[in-house]
């Protein structure tokens, strides 16, 4: 059952809802960080400027890592198909 969960974003007070309480709390953390990145280098924006660029970059990121398990499962399928010929190969020659 999801539970009411309260915490600040940016400055902003929210209730938030869910069922895991130590992720919700852990992507407000990541979500403040890259705010307070933003603010300390884009001191003339708004605060609703500064969480969308604050998602736009976790986006970017979680595509970045989207995109480099994608990659690991590719190399990992490869190198799999290699041992498995191999394997074959062998059996092959121990029983031929």
């Amino acid at each position: 059952m999801s539970k009411a969960i309260r915490v600040t974003i940016g400055g902003k007070d929210l209730t938030l809802r869910g069922e895991n309480e130590e992720a919700i709390k852990k992507s407000v953390r990541e979500v403040n960080l890259q705010i307070q990145t933003l603010q300390q280098s884009l001191r003339d924006q708004s605060t609703s400027t500064l969480s969308l660029l604050a998602a736009l970059n976790l986006a970017e990121r979680c595509l970045e890592a989207e995109d480099g398990r994608n990659a690991d499962v590719v190399y990992l399928t490869a190198e799999l198909e290699k041992m498995t010929s191999y394997m074959e190969r062998a059996w092959n020659q121990a029983i031929g």
